[in-house]
């Protein structure tokens, strides 16, 4: 791999870095590191430190107009694009509802190409989807697709841009990962599914490991049917689902739920709204409503953290809180004096796009500058 590569990887990975650290990193003297930022204009930006006795030392960071990348989330409530530059600043974006109709893969791939139809000038595109993914191809049963190739379905070598595909909660704890400077973390997304990620930082001139676990569909118990077609999965009795079951009363299965999903967003909507004025009233009631998947929920992170080795678990999703995240902390280190984690909410929203183009702007890094 070229230094200039080397350079741009290690600014990514540190979002600002003394140029006297990347000359000991990347191995080389000062005038050689000249030579070599002078190559990268254009794709960095060069600043000093405010004025100190002697020269002041300089600090590189990638430049607005390094790169411009075109990420995409598939969800099973939503389709959101963002184009960012190189700051990671948002440039544009556009959001469509996944509704029940559209959950196979043609109807997908309609759906994926009108989203990216909407763009153009982009030098990367990284899409993450709710499901699995190996060697990029997808299998989601909450979306319902099933050896789905987005490569070939969309034409993505026709767009003539490196493009990457990974799952959403790959995409969050890529973000974790390199927003945090954290070797090992262990993210959770929560929301009408229930999907994790143990994410490890090798090195940054080799690839990172993803492990995506199937959260939702361990066995914890009870008789109720998956969309997996098993029955008794976590999701089942600790997801989204669960808590709407008890806010609304109404007798749903959950296979029901799931595929039509788009039904029940009003009152979705509300239970993930009642603590948005913060009174007492309503944290005592988001507290009862979420007491047993809490309990289902920390039975399972705890012994999660033990087997990885984790003291920290940041959850996502569109479920997710700040109030969830206090309330599994606490339960779990209740259970076993072996527990001993912090449960932090992350508070991005769009932590899915960002890591997808974190992502992206490496596979660009690296093709661009592989020779």
């Amino acid at each position: 791999m070229k230094n200039e590569a080397k350079i741009l990887l290690q600014i990514l990975r540190h979002k600002k870095i003394r140029r006297k650290e990347l000359e000991k990193i990347i191995g080389v003297n000062p005038s050689t590191m000249t030579y070599l930022l002078d190559k990268l204009q254009g794709y960095i930006d060069i600043e000093e430190e405010l004025p100190t006795i002697g020269k002041p030392p300089q600090f590189v960071s990638i430049s607005k107009n390094a790169w411009t990348i075109l990420s995409i989330s598939v969800g099973r409530e939503k389709i959101r694009a963002v184009v960012y530059n190189g700051k990671g600043e948002e440039l544009e974006s556009a959001e469509y509802r996944v509704k029940s109709e559209h959950l196979n893969n043609e109807a997908m791939s309609d759906l994926l190409r009108k989203t990216i139809e909407k763009f153009y000038d982009f030098d990367s595109v990284g899409i993450a989807f709710s499901g699995n993914v190996v060697d990029g191809k997808v299998e989601s049963r909450i979306l319902k697709l099933k050896n789905y190739d987005p490569v070939k379905s969309l034409k993505l070598k026709s767009l003539g841009v490196p493009y990457v595909i990974i799952s959403d909660v790959e995409a969050i704890a890529a973000y974790e990962s390199k927003t945090s400077g954290k070797e090992r973390v262990f993210v959770l997304n929560y929301g009408t599914g229930i999907g994790a990620c143990y994410y490890e930082y090798h090195a940054l001139f080799s690839r990172d490991e993803f492990k995506n676990i199937p959260l939702g569909h361990l066995y914890y118990g009870g008789n109720e049917k998956c969309y997996c077609g098993a029955v008794g999965c976590l999701e089942t009795v600790a997801s989204d689902y669960a808590v709407f079951k008890k806010f609304t009363k109404q007798d749903i299965r959950f296979v029901d739920f799931i595929e039509h999903e788009e039904d029940y967003w009003t009152e979705l909507k509300q239970i993930r709204n009642i603590t948005k004025n913060g009174d007492e009233s309503a944290i005592a009631i988001y507290r009862n409503l979420y007491k047993e998947v809490v309990e289902k929920l920390a039975y399972v992170l705890g012994n999660a953290s033990m087997l990885l080795e984790v003291d920290e678990i940041a959850i996502y999703g569109e479920g997710s809180s700040p109030l969830l995240a206090e309330a599994l902390e606490e339960k779990i280190n209740s259970l076993s004096p072996n527990f001993n984690v912090s449960v932090r909410h992350g508070s991005v929203s769009d932590s899915v796009e960002r890591g997808i183009s974190l992502e992206a702007a490496v596979n660009f890094v690296r093709r661009k500058f592989s020779k």
